[in-house]
Parts: structure tokens; C-alpha cells; sequence
């Protein structure tokens, strides 16, 4: 598997170095008029060089057919796929954006795109793992308390452009669906110092209160799910989120325990 990378900030640099641990990083983009333009990577990370160049998008059609990667990671703005997705649908390279701050009508291109079988695209703003066992977690309080009231929280750097988050209106969406509600849940956003990422949602009662928390202590966990997100699309066409891949995950674990209960059952049959 070749991998192509957007967007050298704060994380994608961290992405970039977790993807040349995995031997599967092969092309690096930048925009037109970055100071990373025609560096090693391996230099902009502390590393030894690793002739991994970093390419402008300028010819990005002629770039990515050189190239040939098979999926290209999105680390940049949204800005990048509304003006170069023909152009990667066309090269055949599947997508992973890990962009935040995407309008219905952008998202709704992407499907299109998706739907048309050429390649795999995956929207996942809320790209670690742990946050999705948070967005699952939160589904089942909604489900079981459906008279209590819901309160999202997330803090972020003070960097971060988009509040509240993306994976924070995804949380709120998956609460309302849920409740069949026409009123907006609550997020309220911080935004300050250095901090990587927390979600929280609090579910309060009239007696009692729950809080469920997901807190990202590296960027090295976007890293590790952008990787996981690879493995999943790759050789695959269509459209998918993060909902998606944690199914595969379940399947993969129910066929694992249900070969362990045949060899146990296998095992007593013969004791």
C-alpha cells in the first residue's frame, strides 16, 4: 500500500512520521507557496533524509500518476478536495480526510464522487478511535435516557479554526438522531493554550448525572487511526465514514470469538 500526504501542521506532521515507521509513506503535498515546498520530509521531521520530496498541487494530475499511491491522507483544509478531487477520482486514488469544517453541499460532492465507483472515500473528522467508542457510548445513553438532558463539551488548541469541532456537531447529530429531536444539543467550545482534544458529553437526570470523556493526550492517535482508516479502505470503492470501519472491526471480532467458541467446543467434545 502507497500512501500519499496533505497538510504538514501540527498533526500532519506527526501523520507523516507514523507513516514512514509503517514503510507505506511514498508522496508528500503541500500548497502552492509553502516553506515546505521541495524539502525531504525527513529533514521538516528531524530525521535523516528520505527521498520522499515534498511536491506542491501545482500539475497534481501529473504528480499523482508518477507517483501511482493508492490512497491520498488529508490533513490540510477544505478547500483542498473541493478544488483537486476530479482531478484524484481521475487518477484513481482513494481519499481519506481527516478535514473538519465541511459544508452539506461539500460533503454531498464527495458522495457523489464515491458513488460513482471509481474510488473509496472516507470522511472521518473524528479520525482516532477512542472518540468513536465515546460516539457509541453516547448513542446508547440516548437510547436509554431519553428524558435526561444531554450537554456536549470540547476543548481544543487555540489554533483549532472551526467551533465548535467536527466531531462535536457529529456527537450532537448522533443525539438527536437518536431522540428525534428538532432542538440543537448544546456544545460549548474552548479554545486555548496547547490542548490536543477533549469531548465530553454530560447526560444530566433530576437525581443523577453521567459523564462519558474522551481525551487525546498525542497526535499520534490521529496518526494511528489514519493508518487503521487506510488498511480499511484499501481495494475498496464507494463512501464511507468512521461508523463504517468500527463495523468491519466488530465483524472481524465476532468471527474471531465464534472461532474460539468452535476450537473450545471442539476441545470439550474430545476431553
Amino acid at each position: 500500500m502507497k500512501i500519499a500526504l496533505v497538510g504538514l501542521g501540527r498533526t500532519g506532521k506527526i501523520v507523516a512520521e507514523y507513516l514512514l515507521q509503517q514503510g507505506v509513506l511514498s508522496m508528500v503535498l503541500c500548497r502552492p507557496n509553502s516553506i515546505n515546498a521541495h524539502k525531504d520530509i525527513g529533514e521538516l521531521l528531524d530525521l535523516k533524509d528520505t527521498g520522499i520530496i515534498v511536491e506542491t498541487s501545482d500539475h497534481l494530475e501529473s504528480k499523482l500518476f508518477q507517483c501511482q499511491p493508492d490512497i491520498l491522507i488529508d490533513f490540510s483544509c477544505t478547500s483542498f478536495l473541493a478544488e483537486h478531487i476530479h482531478i484524484i477520482e481521475k487518477c484513481g486514488v482513494s481519499v481519506i480526510t481527516a478535514v473538519t469544517g465541511y459544508e452539506a453541499i461539500e460533503l454531498e460532492k464527495l458522495k457523489n464522487v464515491a458513488q460513482r465507483g471509481n474510488i473509496g472515500i472516507v470522511v472521518a473528522p473524528n479520525i482516532t478511535y477512542g472518540v468513536n467508542v465515546l460516539l457509541a457510548m453516547t448513542e446508547i445513553m440516548a437510547e436509554l435516557m431519553s428524558d435526561y438532558d444531554f450537554d456536549i463539551y470540547e476543548e481544543h488548541h487555540k489554533y483549532k479554526k472551526d467551533s465548535p469541532s467536527g466531531t462535536a456537531k457529529k456527537i450532537a447529530d448522533k443525539i438527536q438522531e437518536t431522540l428525534v429531536l428538532n432542538e440543537k444539543i448544546p456544545i460549548h467550545a474552548i479554545r486555548a493554550g496547547g490542548i490536543v482534544g477533549k469531548h465530553k458529553v454530560i447526560v444530566s437526570g433530576e437525581f443523577d448525572q453521567i459523564e462519558v470523556s474522551h481525551q487525546s493526550y498525542s497526535r499520534k492517535a490521529f496518526a494511528q487511526g489514519a493508518y487503521k482508516v487506510a488498511l480499511f479502505l484499501f481495494g475498496k470503492t464507494g463512501f464511507y465514514e468512521m461508523s463504517d470501519v468500527f463495523e468491519q472491526e466488530k465483524d472481524k471480532r465476532r468471527h474471531i470469538l465464534a472461532a474460539h467458541k468452535i476450537k473450545e467446543d471442539i476441545r470439550l467434545n474430545l476431553a
